[in-house]
């Protein structure tokens, strides 16, 4: 399966932050079920974990480094 790239995740990403001011799992992964996002896509999202994070920068930041989105 190919790595989605970050435009595919960022708009679930930046609508999860603006429903809190912080990105977490649920929500993200919530939204992408509710869209009918891509397998690959909830898998990138999934990867987020039990982390809080600041703002979209710091997902895509983290993502890529783990290798869960293509760079």
């Amino acid at each position: 399966m190919a790595l989605p790239s970050w435009e595919k995740v960022q708009p679930l990403v930046e609508q999860a932050y603006s429903l809190k001011g912080r990105v977490e799992r649920a929500d993200c992964v919530d939204l992408a079920f509710a869209t009918n996002a891509a397998d690959e896509v909830v898998d990138a999202l999934d990867a987020i974990g039990s982390r809080v994070l600041s703002n979209p920068q710091a997902v895509r930041d983290f993502l890529t480094k783990q290798g869960y989105i293509a760079p």
